[in-house]
């Protein structure tokens, strides 16, 4: 039986997390975590789920839980999550990271922390979402530098950070195909007389909207013709089903910096 502590457990991704971890037969949820200011704290986890009892009561101590797991599933914000792992890492514990927002030096902390523990990292659990950073890198080997590149996404009116990190994901592959760093050639949002389009930049557009769950486009646009890639979450249960299948994959590694596409046999 694979032991699971939810962090984030009151948020959107964690009571996600808590229905669809629940449900499967091979899965025990032993920890639910919130922050401490939070009024779910001592409330049974299935219940602010939305679901049934589980006799797992919220707490705001990692701690108090962790020993009794074997995989920490992740999805609050960057700083929750740095400290989150500073305990994970003291148990010797395996790691899913669903947050987004990460700083560079937050990802290379996370990879130091990996050469010890198992970690599965990703900016977007959906395993579709997955298969179109597959399918968008080999797109942008095929087409090369002749054929311009947009990538859009759009999100509900809650999301703090932008553009998306499954958006910037996007970017970096897009750009890595093409031999370049995102950070040279990315273009983000236009606005006022911007003169013509530079050659090789990598335009990224963000859009806020009532309560979208998440849609990323990415439009490859050459002479006469136009092709693009859409995904679109219509509920988060992709998310945790990635989460989930991420969660099996991981305690069967000694440590090790993985992604989603590494679950999923892509790379």
């Amino acid at each position: 039986m694979l032991k699971i502590v939810i962090c984030g457990a009151a948020g959107r991704m964690g009571r996600e997390n808590i229905c669809v971890f629940h449900d499967d037969n091979d899965v025990e949820i032993v920890g639910a975590i919130e922050m401490k200011q939070s009024n779910n704290i001592g409330r049974d986890a299935g219940i602010v789920a939305g679901i049934d009892k589980i006799n797992i009561k919220i707490t705001p101590v990692l701690e108090e839980v962790i020993e009794r797991s074997h995989v920490v599933v992740d999805f609050t914000d960057p700083e929750a999550t740095m400290e989150h792992l500073i305990t994970v890492k003291k148990y010797r514990k395996a790691v899913v990271i669903g947050t987004t927002g990460f700083s560079e030096n937050h990802i290379s902390l996370i990879k130091e922390y990996s050469k010890s523990m198992p970690v599965v990292l990703s900016p977007n659990m959906s395993q579709g979402v997955n298969i179109l950073f597959y399918l968008v890198k080999k797109a942008a080997q095929l087409f090369g530098e002749q054929y311009d590149i947009e990538i859009l996404e759009m999100h509900h009116n809650q999301k703090k950070d932008a553009p998306s990190g499954t958006a910037m994901q996007l970017g970096k592959i897009v750009a890595q195909a093409r031999g370049k760093n995102l950070e040279d050639v990315g273009r983000f949002e236009r606005h006022g007389v911007i003169g013509e389009r530079k050659k090789g930049e990598i335009g990224i557009s963000s859009l806020r909207l009532a309560d979208v769950i998440g849609d990323h486009s990415v439009i490859f646009g050459g002479p006469g013709e136009r092709v693009e890639f859409i995904h679109r979450s219509t509920s988060r249960k992709n998310y945790a089903l990635g989460a989930l299948r991420a969660a099996k994959f991981v305690t069967r590694e000694k440590k090790g910096f993985f992604s989603l596409s590494d679950v999923l046999g892509l790379v």
